[in-house]
């Protein structure tokens, strides 16, 4: 009589997926937006840090700081701040971009 095999199923590894934290102006169009990156098979993930009705440039990365104080960020996760043009200054808006220079994988976008 034959043996019988042992099946053995390998423990499959998840691979990580890149995590992006996306700080919006926002709190419904954004964030509907962004979710639609988050599926299964994507390999990226992204967070959405919004607000309520604070979306000046300065509340936007305070709710970023915060965000990034309580859960921290891997070195290769990113960390996005998301904000429309609009009528905000210069002064405002450069805020902003200094905080996406501090560091390579932070990041500022204007629309």
């Amino acid at each position: 009589m034959p043996k019988r095999r042992r099946f053995h199923r390998p423990i499959g590894k998840r691979r990580y997926r890149r995590l992006f934290i996306v700080a919006t102006e926002g709190s419904k169009t954004e964030p509907q937006y962004f979710a639609l990156f988050n599926n299964e098979e994507s390999l990226v993930k992204v967070c959405c840090v919004k607000g309520q009705n604070d979306s000046a440039p300065p509340k936007v990365l305070k709710r970023m700081m915060d965000y990034l104080e309580n859960s921290g960020l891997r070195s290769t996760d990113e960390a996005w701040l998301v904000v429309d043009r609009d009528n905000w200054t210069e002064e405002q808006l450069g805020k902003l971009y200094h905080w996406s220079k501090q560091a390579e994988n932070y990041g500022f976008a204007l629309s």
